[in-house]
């Protein structure tokens, strides 16, 4: 075999050196190994050893002693444990094992970087695995000769790519600091708009979905399940550091209710909801706006499923606009628009007050319901009452109709009133009238639980109570009544008059008001023509009575026309009725022997702004007619 076919690795034993001592040192070092040393070595006895070597027994003798020296061997362990010298024996092979393989494994490993091959049949697999082939070597590199100029010029190159990278860093440091800073800028306008916004009283939170993002909570823990999720808005930073609130949930528009007044086809009153100003880009500003634009969405909804049970009181929902019909040429419409489209406001006007409480009013009554709400929320109950009641439909326009009827019932009943009460003094009579209504009381702050109603609670619902008023008519001297006025929300909201009277009123007898009260003014009207008619027929007969005359006179079954016994005198019949709806007071002359209160032949009238107006008074006319003239 050609040696560089050879195997890489021989293991043959390493050659064994002569045993002749190969300098003086080593030779003087054996002996003094030897037992003795020096002291004991003498002339003869090297003599003598010289010759023994010579001769040729010598090596016969040194087998001899060798074998000698064998047999004394094995002689002596004969007092040994056998297992001990065969673990000592095992102790040994395995320690050559482990030697003759780390040997094996690192030439193999050394010749794997120039023959890979080969090598790697020796090598272990764990070895292998742990650090590869091919990474141990044993050249040596050969020592460069140095040059002064290109040992120079690599320096200076180093000093220039060390310059460079300083550099670098140098602007990292800058771009970095300057990143900072902005970062400091931006961070801090951002945390200062969310402290003005805390201050503000507004409640802070984290996003559920979004743990990393802080929002801010504007709505209402009591509101309609479609709106309490709609309450939380994301405060996203910007570039510049400034918040940015994700409204998408509520559309990314800011609405507003607006309410609008209109009589015989004219608009009369508007009210306009507020608006932020385009020059306050304030955070505070915005999240109150998300307030209102929540709070008005909301609104809006109770709005239209109320109106559905307001058909009777024709409230219509007109596409994107709830309309309610006040009388027959006025009547309020109410719709939800973004501020941008909303009109601008005109102070010109005559009836934006009444808009502008409209829908304050409507705001306060939804905040009513949310708090009523959280009282029935927190409010111990009995176990065996549940808590879930359902959505229910809120008051919110009812109670605004209801005031409205009670408003137009007063205004009504004082002008049908009024009007009667100058037609009697135009006719000469002392009548007057007085309008009384309630005046609400404010509620005192006190001492109250936690399950009980605030001040202002409390003074909402007392408005929400049946709404009164009092019109006390005094016809004669002697003679009054009083109409009571009381406007009801449910079952239905009307407004019901009832007539009282004092306990000696002449009225009782001679015309006793209904019990049951009326439900219009029509129909009131029509007592109250009668009542006077009656009021004033008898006071007049009794004023014939008392003067000294010889005619006889008595009062129809009717009990408005005074008439001659005899029947020689024509008779007076006095009565009450609306000339172009105005109440007037007439004076009829009836003939005589005619018991007919309509056969008149001539009347005379007295009203509180008529232009046919009679200019002398009821008592003159009437003492003209009866001839005769009374006290």
């Amino acid at each position: 075999m050609a040696p560089t076919a050879g195997p890489p690795l021989s293991l043959r034993p390493f050659p064994v050196a002569d045993r002749q001592p190969r300098n003086l040192a080593e030779f003087i070092a054996r002996v003094n190994a030897r037992p003795g040393g020096f002291r004991s070595l003498t002339e003869d006895k090297l003599r003598e050893q010289i010759k023994a070597e010579e001769s040729p027994d010598h090596d016969a003798e040194q087998e001899d002693v060798d074998m000698s020296d064998i047999a004394d061997d094995e002689d002596a362990p004969a007092s040994k444990d056998p297992n001990i010298a065969r673990m000592e024996v095992l102790k040994n092979v395995e320690m050559a094992s482990n030697t003759a393989m780390l040997t094996l494994d690192t030439l193999s490993l050394l010749l794997s970087k120039q023959n890979p091959t080969q090598a790697s049949v020796t090598l272990s697999q764990q070895l292998r695995d742990m650090v590869g082939i091919g990474t141990l070597g044993a050249d040596r590199l050969d020592e460069p000769s140095v040059d002064e100029a290109k040992e120079k010029a690599q320096e200076e190159v180093a000093i220039g790519w060390t310059l460079m990278e300083i550099n670098k860093t140098r602007n990292a440091a800058e771009a970095a600091s300057s990143f900072l800073e902005r970062e400091v800028d931006t961070e801090s306008r951002y945390w200062e708009e969310v402290m003005a916004v805390k201050k503000a009283g507004w409640s802070m939170c984290r996003v559920p979905q979004e743990r990393h993002t802080l929002g801010v909570r504007f709505g209402f823990s009591e509101a309609a399940p479609e709106f309490k999720s709609n309450g939380l808005a994301p405060m996203r930073r910007s570039d510049d550091g400034s918040i940015e609130l994700d409204l998408g949930r509520l559309g990314g528009v800011s609405e507003g209710l607006v309410v609008t007044y209109e009589k015989d086809g004219k608009l009369v009153g508007r009210s306009v909801p507020w608006r932020r100003s385009p020059d306050d880009p304030s955070l505070e500003s915005r999240v109150l706006e998300a307030r209102n634009t929540i709070f008005s969405q909301e609104l809006w909804h109770e709005l239209t499923r109320e109106a559905r049970t307001l058909a009777a009181y024709d409230v219509r929902l007109q596409g994107s606009r709830l309309t309610c019909k006040i009388e027959e040429s006025s009547k309020i419409s109410i719709e939800l628009l973004p501020l941008e489209a909303c009109p601008p406001p005109d102070d010109a006007l005559p009836e934006n007050g009444t808009t502008e409480m409209m829908l304050l009013s409507l705001h306060l009554l939804l905040s009513y319901a949310h708090r009523y709400n959280e009282l029935l929320r927190t409010r111990p109950i009995p176990p065996h009452v549940s808590r879930a009641r359902g959505q229910q439909t809120y008051t919110l326009l009812r109670p605004i109709i209801a005031r409205m009827k009670s408003i137009l019932s007063i205004r009504a009943c004082t002008e049908y009133v009024g009007g009667l009460v100058g037609a009697l003094q135009k006719a000469g009579l002392p009548s007057s009238f007085t309008l009384r209504t309630p005046q609400l009381s404010a509620v005192e702050p006190g001492a109250s639980g936690p399950n009980q109603q605030s001040g202002a609670q409390t003074l909402v619902r007392n408005m929400l109570q049946p709404l009164e008023f009092t019109v006390e008519v005094v016809i004669l001297g002697g003679t009054s009544f009083t109409i009571r006025g009381r406007t009801f929300l449910f079952p239905f909201t009307a407004t019901y008059y009832h007539v009282l009277l004092p306990p000696s009123s002449p009225l009782q007898a001679m015309a006793a008001p209904f019990a049951d009260g009326y439900s219009e003014l029509r129909t009131l009207s029509e007592y109250i023509h009668t009542a006077v008619a009656r009021a004033l027929a008898t006071d007049y007969l009794a004023k014939l009575a008392a003067s000294s005359t010889d005619v006889e006179w008595a009062l129809d079954i009717v009990g408005t026309t005074i008439q001659d016994v005899v029947g020689n005198h024509s008779g007076l019949h006095l009565g009450v009725r609306d000339v172009d709806a105005k109440p007037t007071v007439v004076l009829t002359s009836v003939a005589a022997g005619e018991r007919s209160s309509n056969a008149g032949q001539k009347a005379w009238t007295w009203a509180k702004d008529g232009s046919g107006s009679e200019s002398r008074t009821l008592q003159d006319v009437a003492d003209e007619l009866s001839g005769t003239v009374t006290a």
